[in-house]
């Protein structure tokens, strides 16, 4: 298996497992996440344990998700993650499909978004990152509170909808 130095089992699910498989296919991750939930989260973060050297870290306690419909033909599946123990680690993951989302300039398809919110190399500091199509980071400038309900508010306002009361 490939060596990963410096990251953990939840920094390759987070950052590199869940990105690859929604944005290269987000029909099916939202269908299979839909009819087998937790139990295909836990599947694919066992695939990311295998990418460590070290033995696989314990279960991921808290792993889940919420699938939420903010408005028509947009989909956002916010993933809980296990609390994060160190800087770079996420609280959640958002990954949003909107399959008839195309921007003004040339027609480009811009129909996945994967946001995360991570813990931040301060105490109690928050990072709010995008993944974007080409696997590439980009740190985003609005913030929120590791608090779920707080972070759906701020993906919200990111992708430019009124999130639901």
């Amino acid at each position: 298996m490939p060596d990963t130095p410096g990251k953990t089992q939840q920094m390759i699910f987070t950052n590199e497992v869940l990105p690859s498989l929604f944005h290269t296919s987000p029909k099916e991750f939202l269908r299979f996440l839909n009819r087998d939930g937790n139990k295909f989260l836990r599947f694919y973060w066992d695939q990311a344990g295998k990418q460590l050297e070290v033995p696989l870290e314990a279960a991921p306690l808290g792993l889940t998700y919420d699938l939420r419909q903010p408005e028509e033909h947009t989909t956002v599946a916010l993933i809980v993650l296990p609390k994060p123990r160190r800087e770079g680690e996420a609280y959640f993951a958002a990954l949003i499909f909107r399959p008839l989302r195309r921007t003004p300039f040339l027609g480009i398809s811009d129909t996945t978004k994967v946001i995360i919110l991570e813990q931040g190399s301060q105490p109690g500091s928050v990072l709010l990152r995008e993944w974007t199509r080409k696997m590439a980071p980009e740190v985003l400038p609005e913030s929120a509170e590791p608090k779920l309900d707080a972070f759906y508010r701020a993906v919200c306002e990111i992708i430019g909808i009124s999130a639901p009361e």
